[in-house]
């Protein structure tokens, strides 16, 4: 009694650089640059069968034609190294990311377009007597919604549960902190004691909706959408 016919293409491209150096003792110094280019295209038809007819009919507000395009551009540099029992990583990550994306029906427009953001990371560590180590964290991390979350077509395979992208979807950014204390025994066992907080804005989140099909049926609908903000600890 459903049909639903798709079609697309999808081109991805990576054009990555890395460069490593050592430094004395067991030091290193790495840094690199990144740029990732995503085109796609999606074709999808959602059709139902007439029960008077016995044919397929289309049904418009369930269709959808799109492209889009995401690009992504980053550099990085961290530098690993250790003075006696006290290790250190160092890193910073610059990047900058556009996407834009079209229903080419209607021809409705979506973009977003983050400027250059930086993303540091520090990881400490402190060796202690009798098998025993401190180590202290702190991390800047970017989560992009994936292709999937962005389309905004209906996938309407399970009639119970309809689900659509969200073509506005921006990416959440997250700043993690822990602490943790290790302590080593005899026969392998290991205590492992931790505190953590992260702080994510924007964060991706999953919205029940509701759409108007044709005939005027309401239908609820399962999307995503970005909260303000989310903590955890």
């Amino acid at each position: 009694q459903q049909q639903i016919l798709s079609s697309g293409r999808n081109r991805f491209s990576t054009i990555q650089m890395d460069y490593v150096t050592p430094l004395k003792g067991n030091g290193k110094i790495e840094t690199g640059a990144r740029v990732q280019l995503r085109s796609l295209e999606n074709r999808q038809g959602n059709y139902f069968t007439n029960p008077l007819t016995g044919e397929p009919e289309q049904i418009p507000s369930a269709s959808s034609n799109y492209t889009n395009k995401d690009n992504v551009y980053a550099a990085y540099v961290s530098m690993t190294s250790s003075i006696k029992n006290f290790g250190y990583q160092l890193g910073l990550r610059a990047e900058s990311s556009d996407y834009t994306g079209e229903l080419t029906d209607t021809k409705q427009r979506f973009s977003n377009k983050y400027p250059l953001s930086l993303f540091p990371s520090v990881f400490l560590s402190q060796k202690l007597k009798n098998d025993q180590e401190l180590q202290l964290n702190y991390s800047r991390r970017v989560n992009r919604p994936f292709f999937m979350q962005l389309i905004p077509f209906i996938d309407s395979t399970d009639q119970l549960n309809w689900s659509r992208g969200n073509a506005g979807l921006k990416p959440e950014f997250t700043n993690s902190l822990e602490a943790s204390y290790t302590k080593k025994f005899k026969g392998g066992h290991t205590l492992l004691g931790s505190v953590y907080y992260k702080n994510s804005t924007d964060l991706i989140t999953r919205f029940m909706d509701t759409i108007n099909i044709d005939g005027g049926v309401k239908r609820p609908l399962n999307t995503f959408v970005n909260a303000n903000s989310s903590s955890a600890i």
